[in-house]
């Protein structure tokens, strides 16, 4: 059971969670009414807004990425399982607030992405094991691993296009045409694109 410290502060967070959920900007007053708190308790458990931000992120990828894994569970591929994943993780943010915040903090949505890697190398690696594809293998986990790094960092650039008022689908075809991140032959990797898209 957890302490009543624990449960506030995950109360706060919660609030900011449903906050960015709404669309709405984050303020302590908008946290405090929110979390039914008082607008002191705010400063007991974090410095400044940044902070609590950047738990929020978190909570919401790994909430996400949780999620997710359970819904595509029946789904056979697990090569559409991370294009389709990497489809969420551009069309996540898309509230005006939010995206600027995280286009001035790059780091804490790339500790959020980090922390997802383990589902979706999981995914790759069964998907190596069941030979979802001619010639897939470790390398193309290893291509993976550096490509993931890469994509992290233009994730802001992905959010700019959104903010500029471009459909996410559109971001994410022009993101992933731009890096073959599974390192598989053109005609692959661009059918598991239209399979995302067709989807949708």
């Amino acid at each position: 059971m957890m302490k009543k410290s624990e449960q506030t502060k995950t109360k706060l967070v919660n609030a900011v969670v449903t906050l960015i959920n709404k669309g709405k900007k984050i303020s302590v007053t908008s946290i405090s009414k929110e979390s039914k708190t008082a607008y002191g308790t705010f400063y007991r458990y974090f410095n400044n807004l940044d902070e609590i931000h950047e738990a929020a992120i978190i909570n919401v990828v790994l909430e996400v990425a949780e999620s997710l894994d359970k819904q595509l569970v029946k789904e056979s591929s697990n090569l559409f399982k991370i294009y389709y994943a990497w489809f969420i993780a551009i069309d996540l943010y898309k509230d005006t607030y939010t995206a600027n915040w995280l286009i001035n903090h790059p780091a804490s949505i790339n500790e959020a992405w980090i922390l997802t890697h383990p589902i979706t190398f999981g995914w790759l690696q069964e998907a190596i094991k069941q030979k979802e594809e001619p010639g897939l293998n470790t390398e193309n986990l290893r291509h993976f691993k550096m490509a993931s790094s890469y994509i992290h960092w233009t994730y802001q650039n992905a959010l700019r296009e959104l903010l500029r008022g471009r459909k996410s689908i559109h971001v994410y075809l022009d993101l992933m045409n731009s890096i073959n991140f599974l390192d598989l032959p053109r005609k692959t990797h661009k059918k598991y694109l239209k399979r995302v898209a067709d989807s949708l």
